[in-house]
Formats: C-alpha cells, structure tokens, sequence
C-alpha cells in the first residue's frame, strides 16, 4: 500500500468529547471527513495521517484503524469476519495479541463479551495460519497488537489500534492526587474555557496540576504525544510491513515536535499560579510541571500552600479553574459546606475573575447561588459532571 491511502479511523475519547474531538482532528494533515459519533470520532485518513493524531491530539483515548464493519446474527459471523480481515498486512506469526471487546447495544441474540472475543481469537488465528503457516500466541497483558471488537445490536465494527498506550498517558504523571483528572479531560475542559495565553491563570486547588499543564501545554502548541527526554512509540510502529505503516517519516514526524519545544523556551508566561493547601501536592505539582513542560516554562509558574477557603486571590484578576473535592473524596457535610465556601470566597475575593469549575453536582450553580454564564457537561471516568463558568463582576454579589 502507498503512503498516500486512504484507511478509515475512529478516535476514542471520553463521552461528552466527540465534538470536541472531530473539530481537532479536522485541522491535521492527512485527515478528512471528520465527523462526531458515539464515544469518539471517524474519520478518514493517510497513514501519515494516523500518526499525526497519535502524535498531535490532545483530546482522544486511542486512534484505531477499521478493518471491517459487518451484520451480526450469529456467533458465527463474528469468526467468518475474522477470517476475512488480511491480518497478515499488519501482524506477523511472531507477535502477539489481545483482543477486547465492547458494546453499545447487546445483539438480538444471547452473546457475551467474551465469547465474542474468543471467537474473533479464532478467525484471527485460522486466516494468520492459512496465509503464513503459523498462528500467533495470545498476550492480554503486554500485547504486541490489540484488537477491538465493538458490538451494537445487529452491526459489528473491527478495528486494530494504532496508539498502544492510552493517549491521556502522557509520561509526566508519576504523583496524582486521590481523584486526579485524566490529561485528555483536562486539555478538552481548558479548551471549553478558551485561557487567551495573556491573562493570569490560578488553580486554587490544583491536585497534581493538571489542568495548568495542559493550559500550558495546549498554548505553547506542543504536541501531547511526544517528549524530548522520553520519547514513547505507538502500536502502528510495529505493524508489518504490508500494513503502509512502515515506511512513514517518523524520524521528521518527531524533529516537528522538537521544534516546538525549543521554541517553547523563550515564552514568556502572565502570572501562572497553582496552589493547594497540601504540601505533598504542591511538591507533586512542581514535580509534574517540571517533566511535562520546558524548564524556563515550569519554572514560570509559582506553586504554593495556601487554603483557598482563607487566603485572597494571587493578584490582577484573570482566570479561574480548578477541581474541588467532589463525591467520593468528601462526606456530604464536609461537600455542601465548602460549596458554601466556595460562593463566599469567590464573592469577596475574586470579583472580576472568570471562574472554571468542575463539579459532580449538576445543579452547582443553585446550590452556592450563583448564576453560571456556561454549562458544558462532561463525564469525569463514570462520574457525570458539570464544567461551569461563574464570571464574578466586580460590585455584583452575581
């Protein structure tokens, strides 16, 4: 195959994303036909393509590659699809797989995941041996290719995945708070809040500093799927020769991303702050910043113990974002009481900021009285959620 065919993708990303999702991969080269679906994005794509999303994109959990889409009766027709997907284009005998599975709606008849799974396994296995002479073994922990298996009612989708580790899994994270967010929800909800780059940026209650880098990584424009110090690689670097994948300029693809490191560099930053009223988080948060940005990045911004509940805000106004405790982190006196707090604080201290704040409770806004300017939903893992705005004007209780 030449590197200028077209393969049909799907991003995964979290419910709550998929417009978000198609509009970022609209704006990479190699990519079309972007369009917003359940649970991510399709697309359509080169193979450069593909590693520019696995490279570029900030919002998706995985990029996977369509092999065949097909009607789904029987458990038989789970096996015949298999088997008629050229899986020697992308695998050899020597590598190993997994294959998982998912639904949305169960097919009409009785089927479980698993078995669904294993039957793929053996259509997989039939055609690598018929086309190779040999089957490859089966890994669930550390496969060398991954299959996914999505069911919905009488249609069935299989697909190969082209990231291998999860694309929220940038590398930084080492230390994380009790709930921490995942790098990918906090790069879609600083885009939701639209920082320009020139105003001050404060997290009051930043954990382990997510949603200050991925503010700063988003404005700096660099690329979440590369770092110059540990670089990772994607599953489609190890698919087989035949597969298109092979022959890609990723040498170039990286040195792209390099760049926009070095460049990082010299930009000078407004008053970043991040805060918690823990120490062990205020070090956990200079930490991460130091292996997620740019040295004379990290070192810009000024992380501190402070109690957002009794400390003013940092200086000019400027914006707000944070993840207060929530659910399971809180007993349900301790949460209504800081929602109180929280209205109190933002009222004498924060007049004229813009203020992000994510929250469990969908009805945030009544509950600590004061009008929300935006509402954008989000799930938060299993947790439905509220991103909401509260533009606190100065000389105004709202």
């Amino acid at each position: 195959m030449s590197r200028d065919t077209l393969y049909s993708g799907f991003a995964v990303c979290p419910k709550g994303l998929e417009a978000l999702c198609a509009e970022e991969l609209s704006h990479l080269e190699g990519l079309s036909e972007c369009q917003a679906g359940r649970g991510g994005a399709q697309f359509r794509g080169t193979a450069e393509g593909f590693a520019r999303a696995n490279l570029w994109c900030r919002f998706p959990t995985r990029i996977l590659l369509l092999l065949d889409q097909f009607r789904l009766r029987t458990a038989e027709d789970l096996l015949s699809a298999a088997r008629r997907v050229p899986w020697e284009r992308y695998m050899t005998p020597e590598q190993c797989f997994r294959v998982d599975a998912n639904q949305a709606k169960a097919p009409l008849f009785k089927l479980s995941l698993g078995f669904a799974s294993l039957r793929i396994k053996d259509g997989l296995c039939d055609r690598m041996r018929e086309q190779t002479g040999r089957r490859p073994d089966v890994d669930t922990h550390l496969p060398d290719i991954r299959v996914w298996l999505f069911v919905d009612a009488d249609k069935a989708t299989l697909s190969i995945d082209t990231t291998g580790e999860p694309l929220f899994k940038r590398g930084w994270r080492f230390g994380k708070g009790e709930a921490p967010l995942r790098e990918n929800l906090a790069a879609a909800l600083m885009q939701v809040a639209q920082w320009d780059g020139a105003s001050a940026l404060h997290d009051p209650m930043s954990g382990s500093g997510t949603l200050i880098i991925e503010a700063l990584s988003t404005h700096l424009g660099l690329a979440p799927g590369f770092h110059p110090a540990r670089p990772r690689s994607f599953a489609f670097e190890g698919f087989a020769a035949g597969s298109g994948f092979q022959r890609l300029p990723m040498t170039a693809l990286r040195q792209e991303c390099a760049q926009r490191w070095l460049q990082a560099e010299s930009v000078r930053l407004p008053t970043i702050t991040a805060w918690d009223n823990d120490a062990r988080m205020v070090k956990t948060t200079q930490d991460n910043l130091s292996r997620a940005l740019p040295n004379k990045i990290a070192q810009q911004v000024q992380c501190a113990e402070h109690d957002f509940f009794n400390t003013a805000a940092p200086g000019a106004a400027g914006m707000l974002v944070t993840n207060p405790p929530y659910g399971v982190r809180l007993n349900m006196a301790e949460e209504n009481e800081d929602k109180r707090r929280i209205s109190e604080v933002l009222k004498r201290h924060y007049a004229g900021w813009a203020a992000w704040i994510l929250s469990d409770d969908l009805q945030l806004d009544r509950a600590i009285r004061l009008k929300a300017a935006r509402r954008f939903p989000v799930f938060n893992g299993d947790i439905e959620c509220r991103w909401m705005r509260f533009d606190m004007v100065a000389g105004s209780a709202r």
